[in-house]
């Protein structure tokens, strides 16, 4: 297996070194800095487009279910860059998205995502090691605004991809794991062999190459991923100024997400701007200096209608149906409980008490019911009542604690909540079951509205 990735390796950079032979030959000696050189208050106006296609892997009833699927997204942004990145302080971006939209074709079904127009202002921080943060400053972006806009290729990360060092022609660099992880999304990098070669210069641009495999993880699970890049970097601006990425990935299916057997093409062009009527003092003063846990939070919206709450990104939404909707807590990699959130029908008259709650939910366990551990009644500040109970007991002969909770306002309109987690993971998991719900608002059912993504038959 080492072999062949060695192999692969090899080959592609031969390729790559194959086509700058030439230029070699000619002046083999110069060396040429490829740095990047930035200023806060830099504008660049940007323009993505990302295609994908192939299949998706499902389980269905204990056994897999292939699906094609394809993906069209086009991004069009300026950009205007708050600190450039030390070691201590984060990189910083504020962008303005003109246009952000994708039609997802799944089998015979599909969706066409946008980001809705009071979240187009999106502030973007990087710190030195750790994942890119996108958010929207003035309200909580949705799941799958976030997914539309976090692609590969994010212009904030893009110059790791350079060299530190003067290069000559045809000179080359392996990419580093940290860069492989925050170019193209990945949560940890186990194994690479991805180079980098200095290519030619046309017209004062320096044109770059970059192939190899990657494995690595993301979601909880492990990935394989052969990529080729090309890039080019302009002398004079001292800036990329565009980059186009080819990914053929193979990923099981997950905690989180489907299989995956697909192909993406990436292009990222990147030109100067000299304004944007969006990116003025007025946006800038939104942005916050600090990035704190409640700004990076997500909103969702059931899909009944009937409640809705912001939450922390590693609660991923694995199924959102008019009367349950599953949430899963992923943490480092690992799944560590499992929310399932259930509209109850309303109009009751007599509310349910704490003990006939604990009745119902021992019901629900059956023999894997061991001991309550905790049951509480409590009013919060959004004026609910809360019955909260804690349960401990067994699954195949695995200790696990189940918190279940029932919420209702004043109208008896109530949703149940049942956190189901691992004990030895009761440390990590913390208070997020209480966080969670203090999130929760009850809202009367609407008649959806083109905010949220359309669906095709």
């Amino acid at each position: 297996m080492e072999f062949s990735r060695a192999a692969r390796g090899l080959v592609a950079l031969a390729l790559l070194l194959a086509a700058s032979h030439e230029l070699l030959a000619a002046n083999p000696a110069e060396k040429y800095a490829l740095q990047a050189e930035h200023q806060a208050g830099e504008l660049t106006r940007v323009e993505v487009s990302l295609q994908v296609g192939g299949d998706l892997t499902l389980a269905n009833e204990g056994s897999q279910k292939k699906l094609a699927m394809s993906v069209v997204a086009n991004l069009i942004y300026g950009e205007k860059l708050l600190a450039a990145g030390t070691e201590e302080k984060p990189a910083r971006a504020i962008r303005y998205y003109d246009a952000a939209q994708a039609v997802i074709k799944v089998d015979k079904g599909g969706e066409k995502p946008t980001l809705a127009t009071d979240r187009r202002l999106i502030a973007v921080e990087k710190p030195r090691k750790g994942p890119t943060v996108l958010y929207c400053p003035t309200a909580p972006l949705k799941r799958e605004e976030l997914d539309l806009i976090d692609v590969p290729g994010n212009t904030l990360v893009l110059d790791q991809v350079l060299p530190t060092n003067p290069v000559t022609l045809g000179e080359s660099w392996k990419l580093a794991d940290q860069t492989l992880a925050d170019l193209i999304g990945l949560e940890a990098v186990s194994w690479t062999d991805v180079q980098s070669v200095f290519g030619q210069i046309t017209d004062g641009v320096a044109e770059i190459a970059s192939a190899g495999s990657v494995s690595g993880a993301v979601g909880g699970v492990s990935t394989e991923i052969e990529m080729k890049a090309k890039y080019k970097f302009d002398l004079k601006l001292k800036r990329i100024v565009y980059f186009a990425l080819l990914i053929k990935e193979k990923r099981p299916i997950g905690h989180i997400g489907p299989g995956l057997d697909t192909v993406a093409k990436l292009i990222v062009e990147i030109g100067g701007a000299h304004q944007n009527q969006h990116l003025t003092e007025t946006s800038l003063a939104k942005v916050p200096k600090t990035l704190t846990p409640q700004l990076a939070q997500l909103g969702f919206e059931s899909a009944s209608r009937q409640f809705r709450f912001h939450y922390d990104r590693r609660w991923y939404i694995t199924s959102d149906e008019p009367k349950l909707t599953v949430f899963r807590l992923m943490d480092r990699g690992e799944l560590v409980a499992q929310c399932n959130v259930a509209t109850l029908p309303g109009g009751q008259k007599k509310p349910v008490s704490l003990a006939e709650f604990q009745q119902d939910v021992q019901q629900t366990l059956g023999k894997n019911f061991g001991q309550f551990i905790n049951a509480s009644e409590s009013t919060n500040e959004a004026g609910y009542t809360l019955l909260r109970v804690v349960v401990r007991g067994t699954v195949s002969q695995l200790p696990i604690e189940w918190i279940y909770y029932l919420i209702a306002d004043s109208k008896n309109q109530r949703v149940s909540l049942a956190f189901t987690l691992e004990q030895s993971l009761e440390e990590r998991f913390a208070q997020a079951d209480r966080v969670l719900v203090s999130e929760l608002r009850l809202t009367e059912p609407t008649v959806p509205t083109a905010a949220r993504t359309t669906r095709q038959k």
